[in-house]
């Protein structure tokens, strides 16, 4: 039974990035290679977690030096040429199919979340699986994201399933980092020939009102690299590495101007009352009793009358956007978005 580990590992983690796009196909996952390998080149120590469940492809473009292990209650993840990884496809043979039921899937994820030891990290990448779904959500909720990356090829039929996953990270309050075009073009010469449509992209991160990190072109040494599973700046190809850099750069960039902060100062005062500071710097104290007189769940709606002296067993941020509170009431299925407390009235200053 999986049981959640309070040394949370991804406190050693100074950034932790999702690459997500809500569908398959689009190269998400060369993406994460790409960027993992630019990083490592620019002198970064990076993490890779495949959360493909069903379909972990990572394995084969990262191939381990080091098989992955256990010290203890901790997985110890594989290592190629000096990238940590952990993916599914460690723990399953080789063409089997993952036939797992969606809580079994969650659990895996979330075994990944809490009890990998990572170590020290600069950059984490999450490569996010397709869909917006269970999954998606406990990683939004539960791996510390400072930000997420969004992957789309240029056609519009890519373009509707980044938007509803685009739409899914707004809710849960993580920052989207930009949108990276993939398979953009393909050069022939000096002729580039846009064999998807043009523009897609750079038309999504402007309606989203998000950076437009790059474009990455069809070209031979990214799918033989990612084949061979061997890294990019390896092999030919000098205007793709450019590139990726330039999209690796950009991406520091956005993290660097502080996006991937919480920003919501979470601060227990005693039993009864904690304060929130929100992100213009305002401190907020609110009593437990206030909040739980609106908490929404079937067993407080019925009208029980809520003692003034309830307190809190326990109070979990959830992803970026809110709060999990367990009360001594009992009460403890309520989440209370940031966005609920800092706009209604039961913050006491």
């Amino acid at each position: 039974m999986y049981e959640e580990k309070k040394d949370f590992t991804f406190d050693r983690i100074k950034n932790v990035i999702g690459v997500a796009a809500g569908k398959g196909g689009v190269g998400k996952s060369t993406v994460t290679v790409s960027l993992a390998r630019a990083f490592q080149k620019i002198g970064l120590t990076v993490g890779v977690l495949d959360a493909d469940v069903y379909g972990p492809s990572l394995r084969r473009m990262l191939p381990e030096d080091v098989m992955p292990g256990k010290k203890g209650d901790w997985i110890e993840p594989a290592r190629c040429a000096g990238i940590k990884m952990i993916s599914m496809a460690y723990f399953r043979g080789d063409g089997e199919a993952a036939v797992v039921r969606a809580p079994i899937a969650n659990g895996v994820i979330k075994q990944f979340i809490h009890q990998v030891d990572w170590g020290e990290l600069d950059i984490l990448l999450i490569d996010f699986p397709p869909g917006t779904g269970d999954i998606q959500l406990t990683l939004a909720q539960e791996a510390r994201l400072s930000g997420v990356v969004m992957v789309t090829t240029p056609q519009e039929l890519a373009l509707l399933d980044v938007r509803k996953a685009m739409s899914m990270f707004d809710q849960v309050g993580v920052p989207i980092l930009g949108v990276v075009e993939n398979m953009s073009y393909f050069s022939q010469g000096d002729q580039k020939s846009y064999l998807f449509g043009r523009g897609g992209g750079s038309r999504l991160a402007a309606e989203g009102k998000v950076p437009f990190l790059g474009e990455i072109p069809i070209h031979s040494t990214i799918s033989e690299s990612g084949d061979h599973g061997t890294s990019i700046f390896d092999s030919t190809g000098e205007e793709v590495q450019e590139l990726i850099l330039q999209i690796a750069g950009n991406v520091q960039e956005q993290l660097s101007q502080g996006e991937n902060g919480l920003g919501h100062g979470f601060e227990q005062i005693d039993s009864y009352t904690f304060a929130l500071t929100r992100p213009d710097a305002e401190r907020m104290v609110f009593r437990l009793s206030d909040i739980q007189k609106r908490c929404p769940c079937a067993g407080c709606v019925d009208g029980k009358p809520v003692n003034s002296e309830v307190k809190a067993t326990g109070i979990q941020q959830v992803g970026h956007y809110g709060l999990k509170i367990d009360f001594t009431s009992g009460c403890s299925s309520g989440i209370y978005s940031f966005e609920s407390l800092f706009q209604g009235d039961l913050y006491s200053i």
